[in-house]
This record gives C-alpha cells, sequence and structure tokens, in this order.
C-alpha cells in the first residue's frame, strides 16, 4: 500500500473486504484485491465474464514498450499471467497439447504422469511464445521474424519457458549490438540508403553546376 497511488489506495480501502483484510493484516488477499484493481479496472466480481474477459485480453496485449527493460516487461507479463491465473483462467490449456507435445518429445507407452508433464510442458511453451511474440518489435524483430521462418521450414525454434525466453532475449545481438540506434533500424535502412544516395547526387548536381558557372565566368572574362 505504500507504494500505490492515492487513486489507487482508495480504491483498495473501499472494496468490501478491506477492513477484514487490515484487521488480519493479510497481505497476499491484499495483494491480490490491488492487482484486481490494477489489471481490472477496478471491477469487482459483480460481473465475473467481464472481468474474465478484461484480463485475458490484457494478457494477450501485453507488449514490451519502447525502452522498457527486458525486466519490467517480463514482470508486467507474469504480472497479468497471474492475475488470469488468480480468476481460474487456463490460458494455454488445449485438449490436443499434451498430445502433440509427446509426439514432438517421441515417447510412447506413456504413463500418467509423463502424459500431465507433457501437459504443462504445452502449457508452458504456449506462454513462452506469447512472451516472446510480445517483445520489442524494434529490438528483437529480426529475431522473431527468424523464428516464423523457421517454423515455415518444419523446424522447432520457439523456447518452452519463459525464463528459456528471457534468456534468448536478453543474449540476442542484433545490427547495433543490442542497443538502440538513434530511431533507425533494419527496416529503413533501404530509406536511409536511398535519402543518402539521393543527397550525395544532389551534391555532386550542385558541384557540377558550380564549375559550369565558374568555366562560363572565365569565358567572359577572356572576352572582355
Amino acid at each position: 500500500m505504500s507504494i500505490c497511488e492515492p487513486v489507487m489506495k482508495d480504491q483498495v480501502c473501499n472494496h468490501e473486504e478491506y477492513e477484514e483484510i487490515d484487521n488480519k493484516q493479510d497481505t497476499l488477499k491484499l495483494l491480490k484485491i490491488i492487482k484486481k484493481t490494477m489489471y481490472l479496472n477496478g471491477e469487482d466480481d459483480t460481473h465475473f465474464g467481464y472481468n474474465h474477459v478484461i484480463a485475458i485480453t490484457n494478457y494477450y496485449r501485453v507488449q514490451q514498450e519502447r525502452y522498457q527493460t527486458l525486466q519490467e516487461y517480463r514482470d508486467q507479463f507474469v504480472a497479468y499471467r497471474k492475475v488470469c491465473e488468480q480468476l481460474g483462467i487456463k490460458v494455454g490449456v488445449s485438449d490436443n497439447g499434451g498430445d502433440n507435445m509427446l509426439n514432438r518429445m517421441k515417447i510412447t507407452n506413456l504413463t500418467q504422469k509423463q502424459k500431465e508433464d507433457a501437459e504443462k510442458k504445452a502449457i508452458e511453451e504456449h506462454h513462452a511464445i506469447l512472451f516472446l511474440l510480445g517483445a520489442d518489435k524494434y529490438k528483437y524483430g529480426k529475431l522473431i521474424e527468424e523464428m516464423k521462418n523457421d517454423v515455415i521450414r518444419k523446424k522447432d525454434p520457439f523456447p518452452k519457458t519463459i525464463a528459456e525466453a528471457s534468456y534468448l532475449l536478453s543474449k540476442w545481438t542484433n545490427n547495433y549490438c543490442g542497443k538502440y540506434n538513434n530511431g533507425k533500424s533494419d527496416l529503413n535502412d533501404g530509406m536511409a540508403f536511398t535519402t543518402v544516395t539521393e543527397e550525395k547526387e544532389k551534391d555532386n548536381k550542385n558541384e557540377k553546376t558550380a564549375y559550369y558557372m565558374l568555366q562560363v565566368q572565365k569565358e567572359r572574362a577572356l572576352f572582355k
């Protein structure tokens, strides 16, 4: 509560369960209310379906902002995921996800535990891919495009956990050594090159014009 803004504090303090939470000093329940207030626009459980839509929409729309650190993006991503989990939303769960994972792992005569582990791995892979696709396109766009092309080539390029995805992004070096390049990227290199070429041609033309004018002036001087 000490780091919450005044508006957030008012919303939390006005929550119907706040008095009980305050009396019991239930920090976990307090944190749950703060997260709900932050990521669900302050909505309570009067419309559970609406809260579900808002939570899952926010989660799938998480994007790393320009100049946002990888750790800040990861914290935000995980926070949105936890809100979904607290609401009972099973993001990434698929009837065929576990079977697909088992086929890729080439496991036969599987046990129940292996099946459950495969389903968990499929869910974690879903979150990892979502995390990767939400990364800053300015810094990691080329990496993401290469991975998409690998999928077309029937390869399996994507990391399996958010931890693996974070490590991959942290080690990725683009043409500018992983640093921002004053607004320039691979996408506008061609435009920059064209601009430079046009400027050079313009300079050359100006130089030729100046040389021609100088020659004309010399000829006129001779006739005088």
